[in-house]
């Protein structure tokens, strides 16, 4: 008997319990990919508010706004707060619709979003200790005057959700330089514009995040760069 009560008093803390400290690599990027990805990413899909995306732990830079995109970080409250109905805001969608979260996704989330620091950030954590770096791939397919025509495939072995852009040659303003794609986990095809662009040789970088925690609590250069190759200007 006393053998089976001590069974019982240990099960009081389940291994299904969420963790109190989550990981947004390990814990919450999971949860948000399966969930709530598929509408809140860049560009948004349906009725997804803009300017937010939850693929991605910090705001990513894109080709299309002067300013980056936020991520998830900044929105842990939010997200915490629009998955369970409250009487306090009856008008809001629970989210995500048509269907509710488990209890151990709510608790990620909620443990998450408690962790919100006075940066009114939640905290990337820990990442997998044997985590796999992104792999990109890229192909120039055809040129038509001024506008270059590739296609990339972003894979990642631990098979993580991965953000990010690749940099190269664009005319805007004073620079000639900046953001001239933006990658996402799997196959796609892109545009670069080389009007008024100087001729030359520019070399293409892509800057890639899966999630894992590459510089420390404090750092705020969380993503691996990847020399993409060179691209010729006329």
């Amino acid at each position: 008997m006393r053998t089976v009560l001590a069974l019982i008093a240990a099960s009081g803390c389940g291994l299904d319990d969420p963790p109190v400290q989550p990981s947004w690599q390990v814990d919450v990027m999971p949860v948000l990919a399966a969930n709530c990805v598929r509408c809140h990413t860049y560009p948004t899909i349906g009725f997804a508010a803009p300017g937010l995306r939850m693929d991605s732990y910090d705001a990513v830079e894109v080709v299309a706004f002067d300013a980056p995109i936020d991520g998830a970080a900044h929105n842990a409250t939010l997200i915490a707060q629009r998955i369970q109905y409250s009487k306090y805001r009856p008008g809001e969608t629970v989210m995500p619709p048509g269907r509710e979260l488990g209890d151990y996704e709510i608790g990620v989330l909620r443990n998450w979003a408690g962790l919100v620091d006075g940066s009114l950030k939640a905290p990337r954590g820990a990442g997998r200790s044997d985590n796999a770096p992104p792999e990109l791939t890229l192909e120039e397919i055809g040129r038509n005057g001024v506008l270059v025509m590739f296609r990339y495939e972003v894979r990642d072995r631990d098979r993580d959700l991965v953000v990010g852009n690749l940099r190269g040659p664009r005319k805007k303003g004073n620079e000639v330089t900046g953001v001239v794609a933006d990658l996402v986990s799997g196959r796609g095809t892109f545009t670069i514009d080389l009007t008024d662009v100087p001729a030359g040789s520019y070399e293409l970088v892509a800057r890639l995040d899966d999630g894992a925690d590459i510089d420390g609590p404090d750092g705020t250069n969380d993503f691996i760069e990847i020399s993409a190759g060179m691209l010729v200007v006329p």
